[in-house]
């Protein structure tokens, strides 16, 4: 997903060679987030990183709960993740979602029913691209589109999203350690 005149990526940030551009996503309205930096690892490491469950709770301060459901194969696997409500009086967001090589969506699964008082977010898309330079470092970008659901005042739904794009920043503090 390249950025052009075009298809209309709105820059939210530019700063260190780090961006963030967003657009609504035309079939639906969700916000679709793109962000994009350059981090000295190769891309195998990068990716054995990213897809780890264990890491991701780590990195990802909104996240409750999160476990593998079932492992597919080496390389798909069903998780669920729980993300704390973004503020008090609001209900938990869960997501029961299908990694399969570096992408993410959201899929329907009787391993994990909805929770009473417990919002099913929607994941509509995830995912890392993961592109080797010359130089050595990796050109790491991350597409998401994701829908909080149910009744969240617009402020909210934005705060949220700007926390998506705090996830990229903390993956490339932990990675250039």
């Amino acid at each position: 997903m390249d950025i052009n005149e075009k298809n209309l990526w709105e820059l939210l940030v530019n700063k260190n060679g780090y961006t963030v551009h967003v657009m609504k996503n035309p079939e639906n309205g969700a916000k679709i987030n793109r962000t994009q930096a350059f981090i000295n690892k190769q891309p195998e490491f990068i990716a054995q990183y990213v897809s780890d469950l264990e890491k991701r709770k780590q990195t990802d301060a909104r996240i409750e709960y999160a476990s593998v459901l079932e492992e597919i194969d080496k390389d798909s696997k069903l998780l669920y993740i729980r993300m704390k409500p973004p503020i008090p009086f609001m209900s938990s967001r869960d997501l029961v979602l299908k990694w399969n090589d570096n992408c993410m969506l959201s899929v329907i699964h009787q391993k994990q029913p909805p929770i009473h008082n417990v919002e099913r977010a929607e994941m509509y898309l995830f995912g890392w691209i993961l592109t080797p330079q010359q130089n050595g470092s990796t050109k790491v970008v991350l597409i998401q589109c994701f829908d909080m659901k149910g009744q969240m005042p617009q402020q909210l739904g934005n705060q949220f999203t700007q926390q998506q794009t705090d996830l990229m920043l903390a993956v490339i503090q932990n990675l250039s350690i």
